[in-house]
């Protein structure tokens, strides 16, 4: 019976048996399953993936304003030391200096950098662009906003950039208007603002983005404000400026709180 399998190329039943006694048969997958599978998880996939790639980004820009902060941090320091009061910031922000002389000074403190006094310098008009605020920002306009700072900016190696804008005074009252959670001023039925004054103790502010021209543009996400009073740095406190984000990253949160917008929308 064997050599007449052999001999016909027909099978008998008597297939060839494992050494344990048991029949041996071989098994896969056919085309259909494995393109079937692939679809899955090409599914899967597009679904999860821009999901991570978010998560990613979001974590990658928290680290680096954690790292700015604490880079800009020991800047200041530093230059205390160097003026010779710790705990002093009137030395390093001279209210009687312009904003490109403490942008030149300051940048001293910091590893790699380049002064932009202003966009027509070479190789600096790049670095002066829009940025978007962290909430429907709209002030008493009633459309949102966007802003370009146009004070001078230290380059650092890393590509991150800090914006230097020097005050006249380290005490100073200023008017502006009652305001709603994106900072934005609350009209009246007639269209009309309600004045509030305000007293502020910022010898300067800086203006960190940790990625420099690179998207998003917008603070709350890449961008933040640090005002600066006679004795140390402080987090900004209004929501525009990114106070949220800002807060969530300093505490180990690492959430990012800003909304997308398109600039000139009515509110």
């Amino acid at each position: 019976q064997s050599n007449l399998s052999s001999l016909t190329g027909i099978g008998t039943g008597l297939e060839p048996f494992s050494a344990a006694g048991r029949r041996t048969i071989k098994s896969g997958f056919t085309l259909a399953e494995v393109l079937i599978t692939l679809g899955i998880i090409g599914v899967v996939a597009a679904m999860t993936l821009p999901s991570l790639v978010n998560k990613y980004k979001e974590k990658e820009l928290c680290v680096k304003t954690r790292k700015m902060y604490s880079t800009l941090s020991n800047a200041v320091i530093l230059a205390q030391k160097d003026f010779g009061v710790v705990g002093d910031n009137t030395f390093l922000f001279d209210v009687t200096k312009s904003s490109a002389e403490v942008a030149k000074t300051f940048a001293k403190y910091f590893n790699g950098t380049k002064v932009c006094e202003n966009s027509s310098q070479k190789g600096c008009s790049k670095y002066y662009y829009n940025q978007k605020y962290a909430t429907r920002y709209s002030g008493s306009s009633g459309t949102t906003q966007s802003i370009k700072h146009t004070y001078p900016k230290i380059i650092l190696n890393d590509g991150s950039v800090i914006t230097v804008q020097q005050m006249t005074s380290c005490d100073r009252v200023t008017s502006s208007c009652k305001q709603d959670s994106t900072g934005s001023c609350i009209l009246d039925e007639n269209g009309n603002t309600t004045p509030v004054t305000n007293h502020s103790y910022a010898c300067a502010y800086l203006y960190i983005d940790v990625n420099g021209p690179k998207n998003p543009n917008q603070f709350g996400a890449d961008s933040f404000q640090f005002p600066v009073s006679a004795t140390k740095v402080i987090k900004s406190a209004w929501a525009p400026w990114g106070a949220v984000s800002l807060e969530n990253i300093l505490s180990g949160k690492d959430k990012l709180e800003y909304t997308n917008y398109t600039v000139g929308e009515k509110r």
